[in-house]
């Protein structure tokens, strides 16, 4: 190109140059115009242009071209001395906000929210986005409705996750209940205000090849049941001889008795296992019978169970102990006991009951097994606490090769060499061959003969070295035991059954006549005694009763010194008979005096607090007044009366009840 274009094209272009900078220098003063009139033009009628995203307004920055400085105070595209980032959206070309937002060097903050001016279109935001800044303006409402939500869940959770025992429903016009049990559902019927399960099955039955074996709790589904068991009628009671020489009786016959106040699962109630027995050949259960009605006025689950009595409940073979593993005889009753004590522990919850508050009360003869129970390893967690009322002091302590040896008398009578024999016996012929001095009892004062033949006297029960290991006496006067213990009895609990009636008298000549005659005549203890005593039916059967029942037990409660010792003294017609103190806690004493309906209510208070709350609210704390004489009122004393002189003279417990 020539010199001369060149300078032509320089030319044109200075030209387009300049003419273009009077163009811009027109625009920036319509601006400054604009500015100085803020309110000539509405806010809608404003030019608007864009501004590439992340463009940043710098202090004095102008998007002309122009050579020329903005004018202090003019802002083309920001406030002066502010920056920031600008918005995809539109935004004025002259920022009207009287109070941006700027930070401390002066940069300005463009609006990006929904908090930008009017005329300003605002971003569209995520929905995430949104909740989350909803959140943080609402913080402590969120924070509160989140540990609501949380805590309600938690709730929730615990509630599905906990046991979820259905209550058992009233059927049949609320005549039945149901209850479940280890193997099977049981119904029992609706009695009284309350509920009665009679002959619940709790061991497999002993018969045939399971005569005299231990008690076999109902583990195998095979001797379950699929359906409900009806337990509505009382089941046969075991075989016995009663006190008229009756005999009754079955050999099906481990079954158990439960009467509560409702079939529940909150807010169990205290359980009451009662033994009864008259002697341990027979008169089983005698006056241990609760009933639904009882149970509800205590507010107790009631449990009594049938078990195994006299030849089939306590034989000690050398022909049965051969045949056993381990090898051992006799016993069997207790193992009943204990299987039936096993079932309460593991079923009784289902009946309302608190298998963790287990009073197990022994009566008579039952209050002998109980005592003979309480402290060995077998029974251990199946009871906490213990009533004992008119049980024997002599336990146990021949070894098993001599009551085998001892029962002989009865094998022959089978003529039976083996256990197969035995076994094959009918129940019927079983107990005839039974010798009739097995079934008398210590009656009446102890008798001259009864000094030369104390070691040849029959005892039901033996150390057979499976349940009892060693004599009981010795583990009462040595182990501590975990289980609370209450003992007592009545004033005339040894009274003989011919003195029972209330047309029987005796003079003086004939009481000073038997006295002299006893064992104390012969030992000089008789003239100390009728002087003690007096020389009248009510003396004589009161003496009777120290010797044989009341201090031989007092003397057992003396091994322990937490043991309370009561004895109720309040007659029932003439002499307070071996069963008034069981008769008045379960309201069968038929109270027709005030004095009578006192010593009831006496009773019933002292037995009551013990179920509930294991402990005798009118024991001494500090064990000086142990025994409890229950008349009317319950008054603490130091010693029972008399008792002293017996057991100085050796009377006493050596010639106590046996059973």
């Amino acid at each position: 190109m020539s010199q001369e274009d060149q300078e032509k094209s320089m030319d044109k272009k200075e030209i387009a140059e300049e003419e273009r900078e009077k163009m811009l220098n027109a625009e920036n003063t319509k601006h400054t115009v604009a500015s100085t009139a803020p309110d000539a033009e509405s806010e809608d009628q404003k030019p608007k242009k864009k501004i590439p995203i992340g463009g940043i307004k710098m202090p004095g920055f102008c998007r002309t071209k122009s050579k020329e400085l903005c004018k202090e105070g003019e802002v083309e595209l920001g406030i002066t001395g502010a920056a920031g980032l600008a918005s995809v959206e539109t935004l004025d070309d002259v920022v009207t906000e009287k109070n941006p937002i700027s930070n401390e060097d002066g940069m300005e903050t463009v609006r990006l929210d929904g908090d930008a001016p009017d005329g300003i279109e605002s971003p569209k935001q995520h929905f995430l986005v949104a909740c989350i800044s909803a959140a943080r303006r609402n913080l402590f409402a969120l924070v509160t409705t989140l540990c609501i939500l949380v805590s309600v869940v938690i709730i929730i959770c615990i509630a599905c996750i906990g046991p979820r025992k259905n209550v058992s429903q009233l059927i049949k016009d609320g005549s039945f209940v149901k209850a479940v049990t280890s193997c099977g559902p049981v119904q029992g019927v609706s009695e009284d205000g309350a509920f009665a399960f009679r002959g619940i099955p709790y061991a497999i039955p002993p018969l045939e090849n399971r005569r005299w074996q231990p008690a076999e709790p109902l583990r195998k589904i095979e001797y379950c049941w699929t359906n409900t068991y009806q337990a509505h009628n009382s089941s046969k009671l075991c075989w016995q001889r009663e006190a008229s020489g009756r005999i009754i009786g079955s050999e099906d016959c481990l079954y158990l008795d439960v009467f509560t106040p409702e079939v529940r699962y909150d807010s169990p109630l205290s359980v009451v296992v009662m033994i009864g027995a008259e002697t341990l050949s027979g008169g089983s259960p005698g006056v241990m019978q609760p009933s639904a009605k009882l149970a509800r006025v205590r507010d107790m689950v009631f449990v009594r169970p049938n078990f195994r009595l006299g030849i089939f409940g306590f034989l000690a073979a050398d022909q049965l102990s051969r045949t056993s593993h381990p090898l051992t005889s006799g016993n069997y009753g207790l193992s009943d006991i204990i299987a039936a004590l096993q079932w309460v522990h593991l079923n009784i919850e289902h009946f309302g009951g608190n298998k963790s508050a287990v009073t197990l009360w022994g009566h008579r003869a039952g209050g002998t097994l109980v005592t003979t129970l309480v402290g060995i390893r077998r029974t251990r967690d199946l009871f906490q606490r213990v009533w004992i009322s008119s049980g024997s002091a002599i336990f146990p302590g021949r070894e098993l090769e001599v009551s085998e040896t001892l029962n002989e008398l009865f094998l022959n009578s089978t003529r039976c060499n083996d256990a197969a024999c035995l076994r094959s016996k009918s129940a019927e012929e079983i107990m005839d061959s039974v010798p009739e001095t097995w079934h008398l009892g210590n009656v009446g004062l102890p008798e001259t003969r009864e000094a030369t033949t104390r070691d040849r006297r029959h005892e039901w029960l033996v150390l057979d070295r499976a349940i009892l290991q060693e004599p009981v006496g010795q583990i009462w006067a040595r182990d501590e035991f975990s289980v609370k213990i209450v003992m007592g009895t009545t004033a005339h609990a040894g009274v003989p059954l011919k003195y029972l009636t209330s047309n029987a008298t005796l003079n003086s000549t004939q009481v000073e006549k038997i006295v002299k005659e006893s064992l104390l005549g012969t030992s000089g203890l008789a003239d100390e005694a009728l002087r003690r005593y007096n020389a009248t039916l009510k003396g004589l059967l009161s003496m009777i009763s120290d010797v044989r029942v009341v201090c031989p037990l007092l003397t057992v409660a003396r091994m322990k010194t937490n043991i309370p010792f009561y004895v109720a003294t309040q007659p029932r017609g003439h002499i307070a008979d071996p069963d008034c103190d069981a008769a008045a806690i379960l309201g069968s004493y038929a109270a027709r005096t005030p004095a009578e309906k006192r010593h009831v209510s006496a009773m019933q208070q002292l037995f009551n607090h013990y179920v509930w709350h294991g402990e005798v609210a009118q024991a001494d704390a500090n064990g000086v007044k142990r025994v409890l004489i229950v008349g009317q009122d319950t008054l603490p004393d130091r010693d029972y009366p008399n008792c002293d002189f017996w057991i100085a003279k050796d009377i006493v417990p050596s010639y106590g009840r046996v059973d």
